[in-house]
């Protein structure tokens, strides 16, 4: 007798960064992908270049602020947004770089903390108004 193995998927509340398996289970980020979906990467609903206002979060964070998509990380579920989230990092001196000292840079926040930006009606639009706003 052969006992077929159902390949069990639990979502978890968590923000996890990427599916964690754990034993016959995967464990997957609710905030990520949808309940019942094969495909496991969660789709970001930005893309690199366009402009977006941050729409939850704290101030220090920069909410109310718009800015430039830097860089989607699919996989986190993240996007570096240019001037939000800007961290500070001690950097050693090397010759190659130049940068030594404390260094400020973007970091990554969830996708579903920021929203296109239209400067037509100067404020967030829905991913699906893309052409009506003529957005790209």
């Amino acid at each position: 007798m052969s006992v077929q193995s159902k390949k069990t998927v639990n979502y978890s509340k968590k923000p996890i960064s990427q599916k964690i398996k754990m034993g016959a289970r995967t464990v997957v980020s609710q905030a990520l992908v949808k309940k019942g979906v094969t495909n496991l990467v969660p789709k970001v609903h930005v893309k690199r270049g366009d402009l977006v206002i941050v729409v939850s979060g704290s101030k220090e964070l920069g909410r109310g602020k718009t800015g430039k998509v830097l860089k989607v990380l699919p996989k986190q579920g993240k996007v570096v947004v240019e001037g939000i989230n800007m961290t500070t990092r001690a950097m050693k001196p090397r010759t190659a770089t130049g940068k030594s000292g404390l260094v400020k840079e973007e970091a990554p926040i969830f996708a579903s903390k920021v929203m296109l930006y239209s400067p037509k009606t100067k404020k967030g639009v829905r991913a699906e108004f893309r052409k009506k706003e003529d957005l790209g």
